[in-house]
């Protein structure tokens, strides 16, 4: 016994109208810190509504080499972005978003977000202030005694360096990480 070729038809339509519902509901989700596994890339994140002043609470005051880390770190994070990355067993799990700052792609960013979508760490490296290109990472994490939150982002690091060694290759002395230095999260109130 065959089916109609009418029925075929509408059995086809009907799977592809499933289907399209379900990509439509997926991507009508927003991308924010609280739903960060919807997010396609890091500015999606970025540019989400209320990123900003969550930055700013947990870096709290803490400078850096051109100024303020809340602003460099947002700097570095909104610039051409990298897909998340998903860490997978890593104490629970969470995401790594990444980027490098506009107009000056040797400068990079990191966020760590556990699966509770709470900022785990955040790291951001540049050559320092009198272009002596030697690569050094600030971190600011939640708990600075979180040692796999600062392997993670000091192997990202250390992993975007070897990458840019082709690209850039002139803006580096050092071919590692020559500092490395952990803040703690400061989690101002509102």
């Amino acid at each position: 016994m065959t089916l109609p070729r009418a029925m075929i038809v509408k059995i086809i339509a009907l799977c592809f109208e499933i289907a399209w519902c379900s990509v439509a509901r997926a991507s009508a989700q927003a991308c924010t810190l609280k739903t960060a596994e919807f997010c396609r890339d890091t500015n999606q994140l970025v540019w989400s509504p209320g990123f900003d002043d969550e930055i700013k609470r947990f870096v709290g005051p803490h400078t850096g080499e051109f100024g303020t880390l809340q602003r460099q770190v947002l700097a570095s994070l909104g610039g051409p972005p990298d897909h998340p990355v998903e860490m997978l067993g890593y104490k629970a799990g969470g995401w790594l978003f990444s980027a490098c700052k506009a107009h000056e792609c040797p400068v990079k960013g990191a966020l760590l977000l556990d699966y509770n979508h709470s900022i785990r760490g955040l790291a951001v490296f540049d050559f320092g202030t009198k272009g002596e290109g030697n690569p050094r990472l600030d971190l600011i994490l939640r708990d600075p005694e979180d040692t796999k939150a600062r392997d993670v982002l000091t192997a990202w690091a250390n992993w975007t360096i070897a990458q840019d060694l082709f690209t850039y290759s002139g803006d580096y002395v050092a071919p590692k990480l020559t500092g490395i230095r952990v803040l703690p999260a400061q989690r101002l109130k509102d």
